[in-house]
Order: structure tokens, then sequence, then C-alpha cells
């Protein structure tokens, strides 16, 4: 019976430390990421990386950071700004599903100049 009891509690544990959090992206990847998306946006659109640079200031979700690449990818052109939802990658919490009634793809088109 202690036997048991001990291991159900090693489990219960084990599930508490390993449960699903936050996936953080270092900021030198988040960074990269961010800059090999705008690259290909701006070579697919045959306009120059939009300046000031998209900065990647702390390590950003990693969910908010593919938002903002997947966006800018998708972007139509001239790419000459950064699309809306790349602010996400300044949040430092997870912002959950997107509602049904937000039509991502539309505002993924609204470019911050």
């Amino acid at each position: 019976m202690k036997r048991l009891t001990g291991i159900s509690l090693f489990f219960i544990a084990l599930t508490i430390n390993c449960g699903p959090g936050i996936d953080r992206i270092d900021t030198n990847d988040a960074q990269s990421q961010v800059y090999a998306a705008a690259k290909f946006a701006s070579e697919k659109c045959g306009n120059p990386i939009p300046n000031p640079p998209l900065l990647v200031l702390n390590k950003p979700i990693q969910r908010n950071l593919d938002l903002c690449t997947i966006a800018i990818t998708r972007t139509e052109c001239p790419f000459l700004g950064y699309p809306l939802p790349c602010t996400l990658i300044y949040l430092e919490q997870e912002t959950g599903d997107i509602p049904w009634y937000l039509n991502f793809n539309e505002i993924s088109k609204t470019q911050i100049k």
C-alpha cells in the first residue's frame, strides 16, 4: 500500500511539473525568424525590408511569434510595414484562441507603418 501511494505521488508530481506551460523562444532565434519572414516578403514584393526593423526585445511566446511570421509571409504587396498580428510578440501572456468573429486574414492585411 505504501509503495502504491509513493508511486501515485511520484506521478502526480511529474504531471504537475511537466504539464503544459508557455513555450517561449530565445530572443535571437525569434529575431532570426522575423527577419527571414521579412526578407521573404520583401523579395516577393520587390520592396526593401521596412524601416525601422521589427525588433524582438524579450523571449516571445511561440504561438504569437508564429502568428506574426505567418502574417508577414502572407502579407500583400507592397510590403511597407509589419502586419498587426506582430504586436502579439510583445505580450507577456498568451492571448488564447482568436475569437470566431475576428477574421485573422483581414487583421493580418493591416500593416503598421
